[in-house]
C-alpha cells in the first residue's frame, strides 16, 4: 500500500477547493482503493475564504492538510515548497482550477507503480489565456536553454520521493521547477492528456506575471543570453570603432561619405539605448538570481499548518 501525496497550491480559489477535494478523494475511494492520499493545500496568501474552506475540510478529514505562506510568494515558489514538505512514497503536483484533471490520477500512479521515477503530465492544447505569447515562449526559450524544455509542461505529474529528496539537497532558493525537473538524470515519461477549461472562478495570472515566470525560465536555464550579451557588445564595439574611423577619413579628405540626417542619427541612438536597458535587465536578473541562491533565507515563512 503506497501513499500518495497531492500537493495542490492556490490563490483565491474558494469555489474550487472542496470541489477538488472531494473529486479526489472520490477517485481513491472507486479506483485507488489500496493506496492511501494526503491532500496538501498550499495556500499563497488568499484573501477570500479559502482558508476557512480547507480548513474545514481539515477538521473532517486527517488526510488534508493545509500550509498558509505569510504572504504570495507567486506561481513558483509556492508550489515547489509544498512538494517539498509531501510525506508521501510518491507527489503529484496539480492546480486547483480543475484544469489538471484528477481523473488522470489514476493513469499517473499506475505509470509510477511500474517503475517510472518522473512522469510529466502534459496538455495536448495550450491553457487558457495569453496563449499566443505562451507560444512564443516555449519557442524563444527553447532556442536559449541547456535542456529542451516541452511547450505546455508546467509541473504537473507524478514524482517518486527518490526526486524529492535530490530536489531537497540541491537547496534552490530560486527554483524553476519545470527545468530542473527536466535536468535530473531520473527514467520518465510523458503522458498527454486534454486539458478542460476552467471549471469556475476567475484565474489571477496577467502579462505581468507569466512574464516573471518567463524571464525565471531563461536565466534558469541557460547561461546564452549572457554570452549572446557579451558577444553583441563585442561586435557593436568593433563597428563602433571601424565607422568612427570611417567618419575621421571622410571628415580629413572632405569627403560628404558619412553626411547621415539626424534623424538617423538619433533613430540609431534609440536603438543602441534601448539594447543597452535590456542588456542590463537581463544582468541584473542573473545578479538577482545568484545572489538569492547565495542567501540563507526560508524559501518560504508559513503563517499556519494543519494536520501535520
Amino acid at each position: 500500500m503506497s501513499l500518495i501525496s497531492i500537493v495542490i497550491p492556490c490563490f483565491n480559489e474558494e469555489e474550487n477547493v472542496v470541489k477538488i477535494a472531494d473529486r479526489i478523494r472520490s477517485i481513491f475511494k472507486s479506483q485507488l482503493v489500496n493506496d492511501n492520499y494526503e491532500i496538501i493545500f498550499i495556500d499563497n496568501g488568499s484573501t477570500d475564504k479559502t482558508h476557512e474552506k480547507i480548513r474545514d475540510l481539515c477538521k473532517t478529514d486527517k488526510d488534508i492538510k493545509l500550509i498558509i505562506n505569510a504572504k504570495n510568494y507567486g506561481q513558483l515558489i509556492s508550489p515547489y515548497y509544498g512538494l517539498l514538505q509531501a510525506s508521501g512514497d510518491c507527489i503529484m503536483q496539480m492546480v486547483c482550477d480543475f484544469q489538471d484533471p484528477p481523473e488522470v490520477i489514476p493513469d499517473l500512479v499506475k505509470e509510477w507503480k511500474s517503475g517510472t521515477k518522473m512522469i510529466f503530465a502534459i496538455p495536448n492544447n495550450t491553457k487558457q489565456g495569453f496563449t499566443l505569447y505562451k507560444k512564443i515562449f516555449y519557442k524563444f526559450i527553447n532556442f536559449f536553454s541547456d535542456y529542451e524544455q516541452i511547450p505546455n509542461f508546467h509541473g504537473f505529474g507524478i514524482y517518486d520521493k527518490e526526486v524529492q529528496r535530490v530536489l531537497i539537497e540541491t537547496n534552490d532558493r530560486k527554483p524553476y521547477i519545470r527545468g530542473q525537473l527536466l535536468e535530473l538524470n531520473f527514467d520518465n515519461k510523458k503522458y498527454y492528456y486534454d486539458a478542460p477549461n476552467r471549471e469556475s472562478g476567475k484565474s489571477t495570472n496577467n502579462f505581468f506575471s507569466l512574464y516573471t515566470i518567463a524571464v525565471e525560465g531563461i536565466v534558469s536555464t541557460s547561461i546564452l543570453p549572457f554570452k549572446l550579451i557579451s558577444l553583441i557588445g563585442l561586435i557593436s564595439t568593433l563597428l563602433s570603432i571601424f565607422f568612427i574611423t570611417i567618419g575621421l577619413i571622410s571628415e580629413f579628405f572632405d569627403s560628404f561619405f558619412f553626411n547621415y540626417e539626424f534623424s538617423l542619427i538619433a533613430l540609431s541612438i534609440l536603438l543602441f539605448s534601448s539594447m543597452q536597458l535590456l542588456f542590463i535587465g537581463l544582468i541584473g536578473e542573473y545578479l538577482l538570481v545568484n545572489q538569492t541562491r547565495n542567501q540563507n533565507m526560508p524559501l518560504v515563512v508559513e503563517r499556519e499548518r494543519i494536520n501535520f
